[in-house]
């Protein structure tokens, strides 16, 4: 068998994330500890479900989200979950540093749902002090303030490439880009590391390549591959 190689640099896409709609709000949750206290948890409600990664045994959907978590005088823990009527799927736990309540952290994300989800929630981790305090609403604890950045569907780049090498795949691959850009591939989240490349060679097969840049963002990567 023959091997070919190709290029793919960035310029020879003008996009690489779509937006997807939604809407941040509020939802109400009732303790497990007594049906009287209620606290509120903050969840993304999408117009259109997100798209299980998996589909027929094929690389399907992969989404990308960029937020920003307001800081409190204490530490948050904060679990990161895709939610419909039936399932659930825990992404991340995340903890954010204690500081002033003007100050924020930003975090981003691949998201690789293993169903169809229409919402994202941010379950805070209730403490003791959640318990004791009651809001002027009548729900009690913590309310963790947070915005929404991106959200978005990340485009598979081996969509572009099947029109020039006729391949759903790439054998291997090599990526030449400034340390810490963001990718995914084959669902996973992954980061060009110090050396400003990253590679995955002969025996693992590259159905999905795709990759976290903006427009004007002066991102610039090259991706080499061989089919």
């Amino acid at each position: 068998m023959s091997f070919q190689f190709g290029q793919f640099r960035r310029n020879q896409l003008d996009s690489f994330l779509t937006p997807l709609d939604y809407k941040l709000e509020q939802i109400k949750v009732q303790s497990t500890v007594s049906t009287e206290i209620i606290f509120l948890d903050n969840i993304i409600s999408l117009t259109e479900s997100l798209k299980p990664t998996e589909q027929n045994g094929a690389r399907g959907k992969n989404y990308y989200i960029r937020f920003r978590i307001y800081k409190k005088i204490n530490p948050q823990t904060i679990i990161i979950k895709l939610i419909n009527a039936n399932n659930t799927q825990n992404l991340k736990t995340i903890v954010v540093n204690a500081g002033r309540e003007t100050e924020y952290s930003t975090y981003e994300m691949i998201i690789s749902p293993n169903n169809d989800y229409n919402q994202i929630k941010f379950e805070l981790q209730r403490e003791l002090e959640d318990y004791n305090k009651e809001n002027t609403d009548g729900t009690y604890g913590r309310i963790c303030k947070m915005e929404v950045i991106r959200l978005d569907e990340v485009y598979n780049i081996i969509n572009y490439l099947k029109d020039i090498i006729n391949k759903s795949s790439l054998l291997q691959i090599g990526v030449q880009s400034a340390p810490g850009l963001l990718m995914c591939i084959n669902g996973e989240e992954i980061r060009v590391g110090r050396s400003g490349l990253y590679e995955i060679l002969n025996g693992y097969k590259v159905t999905f390549i795709g990759f976290i840049v903006e427009p004007n963002d002066n991102k610039y990567f090259i991706l080499d591959y061989q089919y």
